[in-house]
């Protein structure tokens, strides 16, 4: 039995191998109760470096995330603070950190975390990236590789020639201007997904790229490894055998995993989480095919992201594995990971012609890359701004191109000088790179409308666009009723259906399109009854309803860029999302940057239960009671045009309750006119209408307001309101201080909230807020009144 740790060096063929005999009981810590040396302790070998290095990344986070920094940024600091650089200039302190045994528990931590993480990462690649990439995001994705790697490495023997430097970095320089040749992949998803511009058209085009320039980059860089490492070992046909074991490993992921997970999918009930066995399963297949790969010969990462691109991305599968696995791998075993790369990095030992040459080849090699995507983007006429923020996008390190240069390390082709000049020069990169993308690119452009897009402004007899969403399955009943009651006799309908689903661990953004004219699967999923629902309300409108439904899969932070870039697309006149409830991350998120950004008005649609029920309107009753509250102001305006739509219903008895102000005393006269007039409008047109009822009440400030909506809200089914009022009206004084749910607006807050006694369902409406400035963007830039005339005559 041996009482202490014991260490001692084998002399192989190949290196010198490290080996620790210990005694079982010393892998257990019980402290200073029995005088034991705490450093014996494996598990206080790991928890100290994983509580440092987390306590260092949440303090640089907090401090940097003002300035727009991503992750990446603080856990590099933290590891380089770790490092000889600093702290690691205490030898006291380094000694209990760095010992030889920490440094081997934490190589296997890292390993393990790598081999997960990057699994993990590769599981939201949705290969049919590479399917829809056009030629631009081919010719960039070839172009940042190959231009590069063939003028740097000639480039780097010139140096390594020239200059007077060390007889490590001979062949050091080559190896290094290929590595900062490549891309990768993983890295752009987790720099996208920090700066949420997953969803964005730029983020589209960026992982597309990067995906085809990783996927060269690493079949080259690979293969040079393995062959060098066959080649030192003495291996021959060592290109035969790598070929093979990659063949195999392809086999038993694709006939034999891939089934596996299709097969833990159909025995998981719909809306139900994976069990745990399974969960264990995917575990063991993960960390099977990684050793599989050292056994065989090729990179023990090869077989994960091979795994992690053929897991299916169908619910419960992909959020299931990201809930269990992702927090825990960044939690514990990456810590290990940032720990042990700031031991490396030493700038103390970095030699003037050493950083000097090192820093050329990566400067020269971002530029050539910057070129490579620059020149073909303008000639595709994507606007400069955009042209350059993909080039700075590109050229942004993460994590998993630390990895790379650690590869290069461990193999003895990078020395420790050039290891640590690339690890700080991609800090500094994406420190300075971040806050310039997001303060050159904006996502929300794209949207921002020349036109007016607005039920108001559409001529009454063309096509009424609307963009419905979908989130639970309650809400196929509750649209498709609402879309019964707007549908006028006197134009047709188009409706675009969006069933948005959320994906935990922000996977890349996906659209499906669903196709009316096909069967659905034999199991019912909340799409497929999206589908049959919409189908059959197709049917039923006898080719006055044109219906197509999607799927959207996104995160909620950034789902609002399919919305309005759906909306935006189909150049719809009107958004309706459901409301969530104020905690719902939905309305967080979603409801609240559609409201901000979306290219035509939005409705907020809040059901009590009236439009729950399966039967359609028309065969439940003979009249469907809606009421219009009117304030003013353009939202106000929007309402009431969808209200005269909705009016040429027969079945809709509308009511317009306005609300005037008993010292009525406007501030803006342009406003008021424009109220006038669109009302008299609607008046004139309405005026041999039987279901459309005018009345008109004076109150003086927000309790009378309040009494008279409760006083009437079991009157009706559904409540139309605008969203935004001028904050000194006196209907609303006093209401505007108790209002607590922005995206619902002073009187919408009122309708919703839980002391209303009314029991009709509310439609809160918003004019279209994102045309260019000055023209619309707020209630005093308002429409001219003869447009406001043409619609609704």
């Amino acid at each position: 039995m041996v009482d202490k740790p014991v260490h001692f060096e084998i002399a192989s063929k190949w290196n010198n191998v490290s080996v620790f005999c210990e005694s079982y009981e010393s892998l257990m810590l019980r402290g200073s109760v029995t005088q034991e040396n705490p450093d014996y302790s494996p598990l206080l070998l790991v928890m100290f470096p994983v509580t440092i290095v987390t306590s260092l990344t949440a303090i640089f986070n907090l401090i940097l995330k003002p300035f727009g920094q991503v992750t990446f940024v603080s856990q590099m600091l933290a590891g380089i603070v770790l490092g000889p650089a600093l702290l690691g200039k205490n030898k006291e302190f380094r000694d209990r950190l760095y010992s030889p045994k920490s440094v081997m528990v934490l190589n296997v931590f890292e390993t393990i975390g790598l081999i997960f993480s990057i699994f993990l990462i590769s599981v939201r690649v949705d290969m049919s990236v590479i399917k829809k990439s056009g030629r631009l995001s081919v010719i960039i994705g070839i172009g940042t590789f190959v231009f590069p790697f063939v003028i740097t490495i000639p480039v780097a023997h010139v140096l390594r020639n020239t200059m007077k430097l060390d007889s490590n970095f001979y062949l050091a320089l080559p190896i290094i201007a290929s590595i900062e040749s490549s891309t990768s992949f993983h890295s752009i998803l987790a720099l996208l997904t920090d700066l949420k511009l997953l969803n964005s058209e730029l983020g589209r085009l960026a992982l597309s790229s990067s995906l085809i320039s990783c996927m060269i980059s690493w079949s080259t860089l690979s293969l040079g490894a393995v062959l060098k490492d066959a080649a030192e070992a003495g291996v021959k046909n060592a290109w035969m055998y790598m070929h093979l074991s990659v063949v195999v490993t392809v086999i038993i992921i694709v006939f034999a995993f891939r089934p596996a997970m299709f097969w833990m999918i159909r025995q998981t009930p719909e809306g139900k989480p994976l069990k745990e066995s399974y969960v264990l399963a995917i575990n063991i297949m993960v960390l099977g095919i990684a050793l599989f790969g050292e056994v065989t010969g090729h990179h023990s990462f090869l077989g994960p992201v091979i795994l992690g691109m053929v897991t299916p991305l169908t619910p419960p599968l992909g959020p299931h594995l990201t809930a269990k696995i992702e927090v825990f791998v960044w939690a514990l075993f990456m810590p290990c990971y940032i720990a042990n790369v700031g031991r490396l990095v030493n700038l103390y030992s970095t030699e003037y012609n050493s950083f000097l040459a090192v820093e050329c080849i990566i400067l020269l090699s971002s530029m050539i890359k910057s070129i490579a995507i620059m020149i073909p983007s303008l000639y595709y006429k994507m606007p400069f701004t955009d042209a350059l923020s993909l080039s700075l996008l590109l050229n942004c390190r993460g994590i998993f191109d630390v990895q790379f240069y650690t590869r290069g390390y461990r193999l003895k082709i990078v020395n420790d000088q050039s290891f640590g000049i690339m690890v700080i020069h991609a800090t500094l990169a994406s420190a300075v790179i971040t806050p310039l993308v997001s303060a050159i690119y904006d996502s929300s452009r794209r949207y921002v409308a020349y036109r007016r897009r607005t039920i108001q402004h559409s001529g009454r007899l063309t096509e009424l666009r609307l963009l419905t969403c979908i989130l639970e399955p309650k809400n196929v009943t509750t649209i498709i009723n609402l879309l019964e009651a707007s549908n006028s006799s006197r134009s047709p309908l188009a409706v675009y259906v969006m069933n948005l689903e959320d994906l935990a661990g922000h996977t890349i953004p996906l659209v499906q399109t669903h196709r009316l004219d096909r069967q659905t699967s034999s199991k019912s999923t909340k799409a497929d009854q999206m589908v049959n629902a919409f189908r059959t309300y197709q049917q039923k409108g006898r080719g006055r309803v044109l219906v197509q439904c999607f799927t959207a899969i996104a995160p909620y932070s950034t789902m609002h860029d399919e919305v309005c870039l759906m909306a935006f697309e189909k150049s719809t006149s009107l958004v309706i999302v459901p409301f969530q409830g104020t905690n719902s991350p939905f309305t967080k998120f979603t409801i609240k940057n559609v409201l901000k950004m979306a290219p035509c008005s939005v409705g907020v649609l809040f059901d009590r239960g009236q439009f729950m029920d399966s039967r359609s309107f028309t065969t439940r009753r003979l009249m469907i009671n809606v009421c219009l509250v009117f304030v003013g102001g353009p939202d106000d305006r929007e309402a009431l045009a969808y209200a005269a739509r909705m009016a040429e219903n027969n079945n809709i008895m509308l009511t317009i309750l306005r609300l005037v102000a008993m010292s009525n005393i406007s501030t803006d006269l342009v406003e008021e006119a424009n109220d006038f007039n669109m009302l008299n409008a609607f008046k004139t047109s309405a005026i041999q209408s039987t279901n459309v009822a005018f009345i008109e009440k004076t109150v003086t400030e927000g309790a009378e307001t309040a009494t008279l909506l409760n006083y009437m809200g079991t009157d009706f089914d559904l409540t139309l309101v605008g969203r935004r009022h001028e904050p000194d009206s006196p209907v609303l004084i006093g209401l505007s201080e108790w209002s607590e749910i922005e995206e619902l607006g002073v009187i919408g807050d009122l309708l919703v909230s839980p002391d209303y006694k009314g029991t009709s369902s509310v439609l809160v409406i918003q004019q279209q807020a994102s045309v260019v400035e000055g023209m619309i963007g707020s209630p005093k830039y308002l429409s001219k009144n003869n447009d406001m005339k043409n619609s609704l005559v």
